[in-house]
């Protein structure tokens, strides 16, 4: 992505110079030589951005009459060339002016790209709130709104709560990670070592965090969730997507959807609309952690079941290993 953004940048200058340059002297094989290259570079971007992506962006093709097609969020995205070089695409059949939107040319690539990510792959509204509200039972004292507690005091309240929230985040990224790496390590090497005391175990006093997670999850239930998001980190609203929960309360609130009921927010124009991009950017890495850690809970337990199936076979010979339970996480499964 970021070899596609500077490729852009520099047809980019490429356009603007043969434009600058058609009042001048030049040959005007020299100028047919420059759109070649444009054209050809570009059309390598687009090959090139096709064949590296992240497999949940979607393809951009080429369409009939030069345009260049991408569906985001099933709106319509085309553009040729020349439209893009001009500040230009069409958005469901209507030309819209890219800067328009809040945007420069050499991003607007990234973030219809990063919109369709977190359609396609983002998590759910539920499912965020279940991992937040696990993750803050996991970060120490968190700060409360109470009867007394009013606007900068909210905002001040939130913003320490989200702190160490997204801290505990990492750490638990990390440990699940390693744990699930342990665990598949362990059942590669069961089929030559065969060998059930090699495979990895729920009881190791290393897993205990996780398993202290999986508990929170498990615990997690729509009373709860609602007391936590309401007092901890003042959201209110059942929000659908991820992001749209982790931007509640802030300048890109309502405004994740540029083509939809952001583009007023994102026509402001100035600090706002950059804002609006940035606090978006910050909410789909976080999302990204996320989705992350719930895959990786999900895979835990996949690879636990993997292992119970092989001491289960075993216990048919006559043996009595135990069979490990993980708590149950069904609230952000899918």
């Amino acid at each position: 992505m970021v070899r596609f953004i500077i490729l852009v940048l520099t047809l980019i200058s490429m356009g603007n110079f043969v434009y600058a340059s058609e009042a001048g002297s030049e040959p005007k094989d020299y100028y047919n030589f420059l759109t070649k290259k444009t054209i050809e570079d570009f059309n390598s971007g687009v090959e090139l951005y096709n064949s590296t992506k992240d497999p949940a962006a979607p393809v951009i093709k080429k369409g009939s009459g030069n345009y260049y097609n991408l569906v985001v969020k099933k709106n319509r995205v085309r553009f040729t060339i020349l439209n893009y070089l001009n500040d230009q695409m069409y958005v469901n059949n209507k030309l819209v002016q890219i800067s328009t939107f809040g945007l420069k040319n050499t991003t607007v690539f990234n973030f219809f790209i990063s919109e369709a990510v977190a359609a396609e792959d983002e998590l759910d509204g539920d499912s965020t709130r279940i991992i937040l509200t696990a993750l803050g039972s996991l970060s120490g004292k968190l700060e409360e709104v109470g009867m007394i507690c009013f606007a900068a005091c909210e905002r001040t309240a939130k913003k320490n709560n989200k702190a160490k929230i997204y801290a505990t985040l990492d750490t638990q990224l990390e440990d699940c990670n390693q744990q699930m790496d342990a665990q598949s390590d362990t059942l590669k090497k069961y089929p030559t070592y065969q060998m059930v005391s090699l495979l990895h175990s729920t009881f190791n006093p290393e897993f205990t965090g996780v398993k202290n997670l999986f508990q929170k999850v498990a615990e997690a239930n729509s009373k709860k969730v609602k007391e936590f998001m309401e007092t901890k980190l003042m959201v209110n609203k059942n929000y659908k997507t991820c992001v749209e929960v982790i931007t509640a309360g802030t300048v890109a609130d309502g405004a994740y959807n540029p083509v939809d009921r952001g583009i007023n927010v994102l026509r402001a124009g100035g600090a706002t609309s950059v804002n609006v991009e940035e606090e978006i950017a910050n909410a789909q890495k976080i999302c990204g952690k996320m989705e992350e850690l719930r895959m990786c809970l999900v895979n835990l337990k996949k690879n636990l079941n993997a292992i119970n199936s092989i001491k289960r076979n075993i216990n048919k010979e006559g043996y009595n290993l135990p069979i490990e339970n993980l708590p149950n996480i069904n609230g952000i499964e899918r």
